[in-house]
C-alpha cells in the first residue's frame, strides 16, 4: 500500500504535467492490489499464491479528442512516456462532438472499506484457519478424511462418511486514487476476504461460502457446517437407499439458493444492465423502459453507498455513487452509464464508469436484489414438488441476449422436494431458460441475502436473496 498522500501527490503532478504538454484536460487513475490465494484439496493446503499489480491509467482530453493509456510501471520515465503517448494518441483521435468535459469536483461519503485485520492476515494464519476446519473433518477411528456424524447430523442412514476439504481463501487490499484537472481529487482503500469451501464425498458435495471486508465477520463453523449438511444429507439418503435419482427434463419448481442466484445475476448485469449493450440494442432493457419485464415482486438496484452491501464512495473516474433502481417492482427502469456514453445519448451520468480501457463499457457493480420476507426453509415447506439447487456452473448467458436466455449445470447440492419436504439427491442437470420468463413466475424471495464478488471490479459486490420460482424449465 502507498496510502493516500503519496498516491494523491503523484497523480497531481502528472496531471499538472499532462496539462504543461498540451492536454486540454487530463485525468489519471491509480489502482494497487495485493491479493493472497491459499488453496486446499483433500483437507491438505496445495498452494499459496500472492499477486501484487499497481496500474495507472491516463486519459487525455485535447479539443473533444480522447487519449487513453496504461502503464505498469511507477517508474517516472516510463510514466511521463504513457501519459506522452495519451497526449499523441488524442492528438490523431476523431474529435467527439458530444464530449467536451472530464468530471468536477465531488464531496464523497466517509465509509469504512478498509480493516487492517483483513491486510494483515498471513499466508500462516490462513494455514491455522484452514487446519482447525480439517480438524473438525478427522476421524477418531479412521485417519484424517473420515467424518463421525456428530448427533445434529445423524438420523436414517447414520455412520461415517469419508469426507473431503477442498476450496480456496482469498484475501486482498486494494487502493484506488484519482485526480483530473478539473480538481477532483478521489481516493478510497479496500480490503477483502474470500472462502469457497466444497466438501465431497465419493458420491456427493457440498459448498458454502462467505464474503467479507473485515476478516472477523468469517465464520467458518457456519461454512463448514452449511457445505456439511448438504454433503451428509446426501450421503444419509444414500444410504438409506436414495441414491441420486436421474429427473427427466421439464419444468420443477425450483429453489435457487444464493449462490444459483449469483451465477444468474451475473450475467444479467453482463447483457442487460450496462449502457454499451442497451445502446447497440443487445440489452434485454432495450425498447423495455418503463415496462414490466419481470415479477412484481422483482426489484434489482445498484448502490455503492449502502453499507448493508460493500460499499464504494466513487467510480473509476471519480463520480460519486448513489442508487440506480435498475427494476423496480418487475419495471425496466435504468441502466448504468458512465460520463462519456451519458453525454453520447443526452443522459447523465449515473457513476458507474470503470476503468478507461474498458471497451464493453460500464456496468453496475455493487447489485442488490431487493429481499423478501420468508425463510429458505419456509420456501422449503412452500413447494409441493420441485428441486433445491444450491449453485451452478458453466453458465452460457449467451444464447439470446434479447430473452436473457441462458444455460448452465447444477452442481454441490441438488436435492428433489416433495410435500415441503427434501427427499432425495438428484444427479446435476442442466436448466435452460429465459431469466425473463423465469423471474415473471417468482414466488417467493428470502428475507436472507449474501454477499459474493463481482467480476466487474475488485472493490464491488453483490448482494442477492434465494429465489423460489415456478416452471422452471430443465433440458437434456
Amino acid at each position: 500500500m502507498l496510502g493516500r498522500d503519496k498516491i494523491i501527490e503523484l497523480l497531481k503532478s502528472l496531471t499538472r504535467e499532462a496539462r504543461k504538454h498540451g492536454a486540454g484536460q487530463a485525468e489519471v487513475l491509480y489502482i494497487g492490489s495485493h491479493a493472497s490465494t491459499t488453496r486446499f484439496a483433500n483437507s491438505e493446503i496445495i498452494q499459496n499464491v500472492k499477486e501484487s499489480n499497481r496500474t495507472i491509467y491516463f486519459r487525455v482530453l485535447l479539443d473533444k479528442r480522447l487519449g487513453m493509456t496504461s502503464t505498469n510501471s511507477l517508474h517516472i520515465d516510463d510514466l511521463r512516456r504513457c501519459q506522452k503517448k495519451a497526449i499523441d494518441m488524442a492528438k490523431q483521435a476523431k474529435p467527439l462532438k458530444f464530449f467536451n468535459s472530464l468530471p468536477g469536483p465531488s464531496e464523497y461519503p466517509e465509509v469504512r472499506t478498509y480493516f487492517l485485520e483483513t491486510a494483515n492476515l498471513t499466508a500462516d494464519d490462513k494455514i491455522k484457519m484452514l487446519d482447525e476446519m480439517f480438524k473438525q473433518l478427522q476421524s477418531e477411528t479412521k485417519g484424517p478424511l473420515t467424518l463421525i456424524l456428530s448427533p445434529k447430523w445423524r438420523g436414517k442412514g447414520e455412520g461415517k462418511y469419508e469426507m473431503k476439504a477442498g476450496g480456496a481463501f482469498l484475501t486482498s487490499e486494494t487502493e484506488v486514487g484519482i485526480v483530473n484537472s478539473n480538481g477532483l481529487i478521489a481516493y478510497q482503500p479496500f480490503t477483502s476476504a474470500n472462502i469457497n469451501l466444497i466438501i465431497s464425498s465419493a458420491s456427493a458435495s457440498g459448498f458454502a461460502s462467505q464474503f467479507e471486508r473485515n476478516i472477523k465477520n468469517l465464520d467458518t463453523d457456519k461454512l463448514l457446517s452449511t457445505a456439511i449438511r448438504k454433503t451428509v444429507a446426501s450421503c444419509k439418503m444414500q444410504v438409506a437407499g436414495k441414491k441420486p435419482k436421474r429427473l427427466k427434463p421439464g419444468k420443477y419448481a425450483v429453489l435457487l439458493e444464493p449462490p444459483a442466484v449469483n451465477e444468474i445475476l451475473e450475467w444479467l448485469v453482463y447483457i442487460g444492465f450496462g449502457a454499451e449493450v442497451f445502446t447497440d440494442g443487445t440489452s434485454f432493457m432495450a425498447g423495455n423502459i418503463g415496462k414490466n419485464i419481470m415479477s412484481k415482486k422483482m426489484t434489482i438496484y445498484d448502490d455503492g453507498a449502502d453499507i448493508s452491501g460493500f460499499p464504494v464512495p466513487f467510480d473509476f473516474e471519480g463520480t460519486k455513487k448513489r442508487r440506480l433502481d435498475i427494476i423496480q417492482d418487475g419495471m425496466a427502469k435504468n441502466v448504468a452509464y458512465d460520463t462519456l456514453l451519458a453525454k453520447k445519448r443526452g443522459k447523465k451520468t449515473t457513476g458507474h464508469a470503470l476503468i478507461s480501457e474498458d471497451i464493453e463499457g460500464p456496468f453496475p457493480t455493487n447489485v442488490f436484489i431487493k429481499e423478501g420476507d420468508v425463510t429458505i426453509e419456509e420456501m422449503v415447506s412452500m413447494i409441493e414438488r420441485g428441486i433445491l439447487v444450491t449453485r451452478f456452473h458453466y453458465v452460457n448467458g449467451l444464447l439470446d441476449t434479447k430473452t436473457a436466455s441462458m444455460t448452465g449445470m447444477t452442481r454441490d447440492g441438488t436435492f428433489y422436494i416433495e410435500d415441503g419436504k427434501i427427499k432425495y439427491p438428484v444427479e446435476d442437470m442442466r436448466f435452460t431458460e429465459s431469466i425473463l420468463e423465469a423471474f415473471s413466475r417468482i414466488e417467493a424471495i428470502s428475507n436472507e441475502r449474501q454477499a459474493f464478488p463481482t467480476p466487474w471490479s475488485d472493490v464491488g459486490a453483490s448482494v442477492v436473496p434465494a429465489l423460489l420460482i415456478n416452471e422452471f424449465k430443465f433440458s437434456d
